[in-house]
This record gives C-alpha cells, sequence and structure tokens, in this order.
C-alpha cells in the first residue's frame, strides 16, 4: 500500500488544486441554506465539474468518465475538501445508482442514465429501507406485480434522503415468493411517475433530508429493471458494496476535522480563563483523536488501493465503516464539550446567533448516528467481518 503520490498523481492533484483556486471565486453566492433552494446552485458547480472533465472519475470514458482509478478520484476528492467546494448533492447518483447501472444495466439504460447524473441534470434517490424492517433489508413488503408491458408497483419507504429534490430513483420490490433473498428485482423508478409521493420528514435541527414516499400502484415499464427479474439482490448487494467503500474511506475528513479540533482548542480558554491546551484531559483526548483518525486514513487507503487494483468491494468496508462511525460521533461530541454547556442551541440569548463550531459540531453529532445505519447497520458489519474476515460460522 502506497501512501505518497505517484509523480502522475502528484501532477493530478496541482491541477486539480489549480482548477479550484479559479473556480472557486466564481461561485454564485453564497450555498443556500434549504435543501429544496440549493438545487438550481448546485447544478451549475455540477455543470462545471462535468466539463472541466472532473464530473464520474472512476466511470468509464465511454459513459463520460474519466476512467480514473480509485486512488485519482479519493485525490479530488480530498482537493474539493481541501478547498471547502460546495457539498455534492447527487452522491446517490454518482457513487451508487451510476455505477450500479454500470455494473449491471442495460446498454439502453446507460445511454439514458448516465451522462444525466454526471453533468447535473438528474440526482437520484435509493428506495431501499422500509418502516418495520430496519436493517433486515431482506424483509422488505414492497410488491412489484407483473402487468401488460411492465410492472405495478405496491408500497412504502422511508429514510430516503433527498428523495424532495430526486429525479429517479433506484427501487427494490419483491416480485417473487421464495426464500427471502429471492424474488426480489431491482427498478429504477422516475420519481415523477402517477402514484408516488413524497412526505418530508424533520430532524432533529429542523431540516427534512429524508423522506416518506408513498408507492399507489406505480407502474413502470419492463425497461426499468436492472439485471434480472427476481435476482436484485445481487444487484442490491453491488450498490451497498459502493456505498460502503464511500463510508470506509471517509464521508468525513476525520484527519481534517481533528486538525479543526485543535485549532479551536489553540484559540479556546475555559470558564477561568486558563488556556484548553494546556489542561492534560484535553490533549490526550485530542491525541486519541488523532491517532484513531490516521487509522481510519488507513484503512481507507487499503480500500482504495484495492479498488485501484480492480478488486472488488470486500469484507475490508465494512471493517472500514465500523471504525468510522464511532470515531466520528466522538469527534462530534468533543468538540461540543469543549462549548459552554455542550453546545446546546437552545441555550444562546435571544436573536443572537449560534456559535460556527457548536453548530458544525451538533450538526455532525447528530448525522454520525445516521450514519450508524446508512449501507447496512453496526450489528450487518459485524456480522460481515465475523463471517467473512474471521471465518466464524453463521448464527
Amino acid at each position: 500500500m502506497e501512501l505518497s503520490d505517484s509523480p502522475q498523481e502528484a501532477e493530478f492533484r496541482a491541477r486539480v488544486r489549480a482548477w479550484l483556486a479559479e473556480a472557486m471565486p466564481t461561485l454564485p453566492g453564497s450555498e443556500p441554506a434549504r435543501l429544496e433552494d440549493r438545487r438550481t446552485w448546485w447544478s451549475q458547480w455540477q455543470r462545471r465539474l462535468f466539463e472541466a472533465g472532473f464530473a464520474g472519475l472512476s466511470w468509464p470514458a465511454e459513459y463520460g468518465g474519466a476512467g480514473a482509478d480509485a486512488k485519482t478520484k479519493a485525490i479530488f476528492t480530498e482537493e474539493l475538501d481541501r478547498a471547502g467546494a460546495p457539498e455534492r448533492l447527487n452522491i446517490i447518483g454518482e457513487d451508487f445508482a451510476g455505477p450500479t447501472i454500470v455494473a449491471f444495466g442495460s446498454d439502453e439504460q446507460k445511454q439514458r442514465y448516465l451522462r444525466p447524473i454526471l453533468d447535473g441534470t438528474e440526482i437520484w434517490c435509493q428506495l431501499f429501507s422500509e418502516p418495520e424492517s430496519g436493517s433486515d433489508l431482506a424483509s422488505l413488503r414492497t410488491k412489484a406485480t407483473k402487468a401488460e408491458g411492465g410492472w405495478r408497483i405496491q408500497g412504502q419507504k422511508i429514510w430516503t434522503s433527498r428523495a424532495q429534490i430526486a429525479d429517479n430513483a433506484i427501487l427494490l420490490a419483491r416480485t417473487g415468493g421464495g426464500e427471502r433473498h429471492r424474488g426480489i428485482t431491482y427498478f429504477l423508478l422516475p420519481m415523477s411517475a402517477p402514484g408516488v409521493s413524497v412526505r418530508p420528514l424533520a430532524h432533529m435541527l429542523g431540516e427534512a433530508e429524508f423522506n416518506e414516499v408513498f408507492l399507489d400502484d406505480v407502474f413502470v415499464p419492463d425497461s426499468a429493471v436492472v439485471g434480472e427479474v427476481d435476482g436484485g439482490w445481487r444487484v442490491a448487494m453491488g450498490t451497498l458494496a459502493f456505498e460502503r467503500v464511500g463510508i470506509a474511506t471517509g464521508r468525513v475528513n476525520t484527519t481534517r476535522a481533528v486538525r479543526d479540533l485543535v485549532a479551536q482548542i489553540e484559540r479556546g480558554a475555559d470558564d477561568e480563563g486558563h488556556p484548553l491546551a494546556a489542561k492534560p484531559e484535553v490533549r490526550q483526548r485530542i491525541a486519541d483523536l488523532y491517532g484513531r483518525a490516521l487509522t481510519h486514513y488507513l484503512i481507507g487507503q487499503r480500500v482504495i488501493t484495492g479498488a485501484a487494483s480492480g478488486e472488488p468491494p470486500g469484507p475490508v468496508t465494512s471493517i472500514g465503516k465500523l471504525y468510522f462511525c464511532p470515531l466520528v460521533e466522538d469527534i462530534a461530541d468533543f468538540g461540543l464539550a469543549l462549548s459552554e454547556l455542550g453546545g446546546q442551541f437552545g441555550l444562546a440569548a435571544e436573536g443572537e446567533p449560534a456559535d460556527a463550531d457548536q453548530q458544525r459540531w451538533l450538526r455532525l453529532a447528530y448525522q454520525a448516528r445516521g450514519t450508524a445505519i446508512a449501507g447496512g447497520s453496526t450489528f450487518i458489519q459485524r456480522n460481515i467481518a465475523a463471517e467473512r474476515v474471521l471465518g466464524m460460522p453463521r448464527n
């Protein structure tokens, strides 16, 4: 596992950094706070990435990507983070749906859906989770019944990120009987189809990042099936593997987050005016987090190295996710602990804006708890690691 950049990678990093230095100052004003207001603003940025050849770096060139390896994509992500580039609204499209269509989709599906993902035209969401199913994806109850020329879908999905602004969705529905993992089919669903309704779910910060989606006799044509009818479990596992790669390599740059904590500590003081940086318990805690963040970075590099050599995402992604989730929770919680009364917003004076550090760590603390469920819960990842890494028998 090589951690330093090769000459070609160093040249690419320099080129990306130079492009961002020119592109970032030309963004049209500040990024809107509300998700629903962010789409037009984000689409302009995504279009610029596409025109510069930076969208879908790891996708095949024939579908609008650059055919780059995982290490090159990781370098690009690092530079976006370093420059403070806009959040990617279409993570599900670019990182999950797109690669799944490339790997399992028909030529017609590739021609129809891939380019609009990269150029910012269409945003995707993921209709997998259902009420009362938890992390047991195979227990899904949404049903697709064969009709003339296609399928009629009836059911309900929940915890769907960004469904209220999505154009399309990847969808799992039960089309047959038999064993739990059989009889599931993978569909591509236009969110504008008659019978699709979206109900936003506000979280603790008062925003609606998640949604409940109702499917009331929704028709999709036969061409919407990805892979084989009743063979959707294999396709879904491919999608989840792509998702776990993203989580294992870090949806949050943990080393940067710890450096930001160090900067906050350097300028902070306790109630008696003593520098936080002089307190032994603070120094011990930040050293622990820094060491864990470096370990997480190395796990991510292991995943990236395997992907760059053409290996399919394996159980190491589960190890990365298991390590990543509690680390992010601890970083965010420690950041809040540095603020008065744990950074609770409700205690700010009326009309007084909350401290920026408090806002960041509180948001991250809430999001980190959800990340422990995304892509398969902690308990699912432990089973994968136990069975596929340690060779323990199934229980």
